[in-house]
């Protein structure tokens, strides 16, 4: 019988190597880690979410909930957080002051410090809309329908029309408009009222009409207009004059370069289009010949090649800053790099010269936010060994599954070749990977087993690794007392540490193997008679007998025995001291305690028969290192030999370790110590009991946060 701990079936995921280059914190044991913006780092604990910093120190501590459908942990903008409490939103600044009060339906358009914020507040079942400075000082009433901001001009609506404020709160224009949209760089507005229809300026001066059954316009940028007229984009100037004719079948407006992307419809297709890029007069700079192309960033503009069908970046002359020869892409980010596809079949991150920083893992790659970070979730949820404190000592790199420790030794499942080894609590690896199934070591021996000609054959190994007995056996009993017990040819032997096999007295219907130092042999009885159990001793003595239905083997100091219908206990002399009666079932303990079962309840004796712990318990388990878990109803507790309860019942498991170091199962499990405080949080997929201050463990969720190497 394999010692088995735990084990998970879940199928173990082998995930890429994050490259060092990009780490900026690994090892992150959270339940949720995103990176939040504004150097930020939103963490979720118990359920509860807050905020760190790269170097994981809690500026916000975990004390918000969750409130949205959407569980994503609200991300920082311009210094400031929108978090939902209690129903109500308010805004955090990033040392967690409350700067709005959880008072409002939703916050919009945040542009502090010193300025302003959009919001909402209910009135009865009307939802109504204002703006508040970082003083929480109302600037526009809350009275509008709809309120948007754009920088400095807030356009809000009432009773079906639009006007507009500036951004300290003063009206600008009276809600008198069928439709306002305001373009704060370029200070116009998009506007309709009274059948006119086309731009206006803040003091609602018309800068020109256009007719609305000719003219669709669109946004505006950098003084330009786009527009559509029968199908066809092109654009005007703030005058009203069209600069560049209506006639590509695409465009956007123009950008921070100079520059519109336009483009044209494939012949015989209706949604591939050619693109290219024009500047203010309508001249085509970057000629409309690609397929596809991106918008510019940082001034580059990642553009698939049609000569060689590889990607690159043009500049905005059209001329390749960075050539055409990635496999994909992606433009760049606000820290100037982006990731390319490379002939080996991985993302590298380069800069705007083509610098390659290196590939992120194998094959994938992670966009990093305006400050530069992002975060990796690990997949592969490796094994290792840890200590008392959670610290990961070891991993395992050809595991997936651990068992507990015995004799200082635990077996492991190796997941390149589903065999099991061995590994000692200093990380050593013992022997190899080459067994079917294994025992626990005892006494510095362990039962192995191998599949031979398609049998279940069994040997023992020393804890060095080395055979003791050729696993060639049909039955071999657990090494106790410095004895085996292997059955061939349907009789039994001993066998020694040297692989020496004897005789026993006698030959026996069936032999169990050492326990506190006897063996038992059994002859049967006649049918319905009771059998004889000899106890043997270490020097393969038969020291005494007894009839009985039903005899056990030691447990320390005890056996327990059954001559009629009711359990009793027998020393180690031979003599029946004491009748268990009333007792329903038992089980045999260890350190001078025993489990009954009374009217259904479980309790403790000791070794001479007497109640130490009443019977009031749904179930308990062996004493070990001076504790015993109990439980009621469907969770588990701690008590000492005393009947102390020194971990209340309320976990779904907990087990105790060596030196008063136990675990516990909260959806996934943790370390507490013989007080019960949790010095490790749960966040470990499986964990063995701590022998030596260590234990195996299947690491559970981690995070590492990355940053891009564009960041100083």
């Amino acid at each position: 019988m394999r010692s088995l701990l735990f084990f998970l079936f879940c199928p173990f995921i082998l995930s890429a190597q994050v490259n060092p280059a990009y780490i900026s914190k690994s090892n992150l044991s959270y339940t949720k880690l995103e990176a939040s913006g504004d150097g930020l780092f939103g963490f979720e604990k118990d359920g509860k979410f807050g905020y760190m910093d790269k170097n994981e120190k809690v500026i916000i501590p975990p004390t918000y909930t969750y409130e949205t459908s959407y569980s994503s942990i609200p991300a920082f903008t311009k210094g400031y957080v929108k978090i939902k409490k209690d129903g109500k939103y308010g805004l955090l600044d990033k040392t967690g002051k409350v700067i709005l009060p959880f008072e409002y339906e939703s916050i919009g358009y945040v542009q502090f410090p010193g300025k302003y914020v959009t919001a909402s507040k209910k009135e009865g079942s009307k939802t109504l809309y204002g703006m508040v400075n970082d003083q929480n000082k109302i600037l526009i009433s809350f009275e509008y329908d709809e309120i948007v901001a754009d920088s400095n001009l807030v356009t809000v609506k009432q009773n079906g029309k639009w006007g507009l404020f500036d951004n300290a709160g003063k009206k600008l224009l009276g809600p008198e408009y069928s439709s306002l949209t305001a373009y704060s760089k370029d200070k116009v507005l998009k506007a309709e009222k009274d059948g006119k229809y086309g731009f206006i300026d803040p003091a609602g001066k018309w800068l020109f009409e256009k007719a609305k059954n000719v003219y669709t316009l669109y946004g505006v940028s950098q003084g330009m207009v786009l527009c559509m007229v029968s199908g066809k984009y092109g654009f005007l100037d703030l005058k009203g004059n069209e600069v560049i004719i209506t006639k590509y079948d695409y465009a956007a407006i123009f950008d921070n370069t100079g520059l519109a992307k336009v483009g044209k419809k494939i012949s015989g297709s209706s949604y591939s289009y050619t693109y290219g890029y024009v500047d203010k007069k309508g001249t085509e700079v970057i000629s409309l010949k690609y397929e596809t192309m991106g918008v510019f960033n940082k001034g580059l503009l990642l553009t698939k090649d049609p000569e060689t069908n590889r990607y690159g970046y043009l500049d905005k002359t059209g001329k390749w800053a960075v050539r055409a020869t990635y496999l994909d892409g992606i433009g760049f980010d606000e820290t100037g790099g982006a990731w390319v596809k490379m002939t080996d079949g991985k993302y590298h991150y380069i800069n705007t010269t083509g610098k390659d920083f290196g590939a992120f893992d194998t094959i994938s790659y992670k966009s990093f936010n305006r400050d530069g970070y992002a975060i990796y979730e690990h997949t592969d949820y490796p094994y290792a060994l840890i200590d008392k404190n959670g610290t990961v000592t070891t991993k395992l790199n050809d595991c997936d599954a651990i068992y507990t420790f015995s004799d200082g030794i635990a077996g492991y499942r190796c997941k390149s070749n589903s065999k099991y080894g061995f590994i000692d609590v200093n990380g050593k690896i013992i022997g190899s990977c080459i067994y079917d199934g294994f025992s626990g070591f005892a006494d510095g021996i362990a039962r192995t087993e191998m599949k031979v000609s398609g049998k279940t054959k069994y040997g023992y190994i020393n804890s060095k690794g080395e055979t003791i007995v050729a696993p060639e056996y049909d039955d071999l009993r657990i090494f106790r007392n410095g004895w085996g017990v292997m059955k061939k040819d349907g009789n039994y032997f001993f066998v020694d540490k040297n692989g020496t096999t004897k005789e026993g007295p006698r030959k026996y219907d069936n032999l169990v193997e050492f326990r506190s130092g006897y063996a038992v042999g059994t002859i049967n009885g006649a049918k319905d008679e009771p059998a004889t159990y000899y106890y043997i001793n270490t020097s393969l003595k038969e020291e005494f007998n007894i009839e009985a239905y039903q005899a056990y083997q030691f447990w320390e100091n005890v056996a327990v025995v059954n001559q009629d219908t009711v359990y009793a206990l027998m020393n180690k002399k031979g003599e029946v001291f004491k009748r268990l009666t009333g007792i329903d079932q038992l089980k045999f303990c260890s350190e001078g305690m025993l489990a009954v079962k009374e009217k259904g309840k479980w309790g403790y004796i000791d070794d001479r028969g007497n109640t130490i712990i009443p019977a009031k318990y749904d179930s308990c388990d062996n004493f070990k290192n001076g504790y015993a878990r109990f439980r009621i109803g469907s969770k588990w507790g701690l008590i000492d030999k005393t009947g102390k309860e020194v971990v209340e019942a309320k976990y779904e498991q907990v087990f105790s370790g060596e030196n008063g170091v136990f675990i516990f199962y909260d959806k996934t499990w943790g370390i507490m110590d013989k007080t019960g405080r949790i010095t490790v949080p749960a966040r470990f997929y499986s964990i063995t009991t701590f022998e030596k201050d260590r234990a195996l463990a299947r690491l559970g969720k981690s995070f590492t946060i990355l940053k891009s190497p564009l960041v100083k």
